[in-house]
C-alpha cells in the first residue's frame, strides 16, 4: 500500500472518528435532557422569611356614579 493510500485511510478514520464524537455528544446531550424532564417537579412552597409580613384587610370602593345627563 502506497504512502498516499494510507494517509488517506487515515484521514478518513480520523474523520469518522470525529462525526462518531459530535454524535456521542450530541445522543449525551439528548439522554441528559430525557432525564431531567421525566422526573416529576417536586413540591415547591415558597418561604418569604426575609419580608415583613403586613397584615392588609379588605376595603370596599365606592361605585362609579353614573354621568349627569
Amino acid at each position: 500500500m502506497s504512502d498516499a493510500a494510507i494517509d488517506r485511510l487515515k484521514s478518513e478514520l480520523s474523520r469518522a472518528f470525529d462525526g462518531t464524537h459530535a454524535d456521542l455528544e450530541r445522543i449525551e446531550i439528548l439522554a441528559a435532557g430525557l432525564a431531567a424532564f421525566s422526573t416529576t417537579i417536586p413540591p415547591y412552597e415558597p418561604r418569604f422569611h426575609h419580608l415583613r409580613r403586613r397584615n392588609l384587610s379588605t376595603h370596599e370602593l365606592p361605585s362609579k356614579q353614573k354621568p349627569r345627563a
